[in-house]
């Protein structure tokens, strides 16, 4: 099957640090796609950087490594890891305020609750949003639990009164625990693949931008 992207595509990139034999490095960490000898959709990293260009009409960064020539689309920047490396690219503040999206809050109450998932990141999870009673969004701790068979991934507020769990699979993952302290559960993927989301007897094909409501508060 063809690729739709250019030939060394990467997206949902940033930009990190990368230590080898006590000296470091930038590196570009992303999703690669149509790139010869990797399979598509594989999470990895480039070898060291030596130069990065913006191309404005083309809109994409093209970052020359030790051996090959990248694509990296303005929009598909990973802006909030990108926030955070130590590696200034050329106009990004510019690019940032045009091409960042943030997750759309305004249509949820403090009934529900966002599940923010995508192909691109560890174990699938991006993000949980949810609200106390005055409106200012809510805390939890998120951990992964690696298994000799299968790992798990568990999302917990302080109290418990959340408690969100599931075992990761290929393609998406299977709920074991879904306690969201009587909120309506609503699940949003951003990544680019469809994620097969199991609950109970139920199998939700979730596709890329798409929000779901999956539980009803009780």
């Amino acid at each position: 099957m063809e690729s739709k992207y250019k030939e060394n595509t990467i997206r949902h990139w940033y930009i990190s640090d990368f230590e080898y034999e006590d000296k470091i490095y930038q590196v570009v960490r992303g999703t690669f796609y149509n790139r010869p000898g990797f399979y598509e959709g594989l999470h990895t990293r480039t070898s060291p950087i030596q130069e990065v260009k913006v191309l404005m009409e083309e809109q994409e960064y093209e970052i020359t490594t030790m051996n090959t020539v990248y694509h990296c689309s303005f929009d598909s920047c990973f802006f909030e890891r990108q926030d955070k490396s130590s590696f200034e690219l050329p106009e990004y503040q510019q690019i940032r305020q045009k091409f960042f999206v943030s997750t759309e809050t305004s249509t949820l109450s403090n009934d529900d609750m966002l599940l923010v998932v995508a192909d691109f990141e560890d174990y699938f999870f991006k993000d949980l949003i949810y609200f106390d009673k005055s409106g200012k969004q809510e805390k939890y701790s998120n951990n992964v639990h690696l298994g000799m068979v299968v790992d798990t991934y568990l999302i917990t507020s302080k109290d418990y009164k959340v408690d969100i769990r599931w075992y990761v699979h290929d393609c998406g993952f299977e709920f074991y625990s879904l306690e969201t302290d009587n909120r309506n559960l609503w699940i949003e993927n951003v990544g680019d693949a469809s994620l097969r989301i199991r609950l109970g007897d139920e199998v939700i094909n979730l596709e890329p931008n798409t929000r779901e409501k999956v539980l009803m508060k009780k």
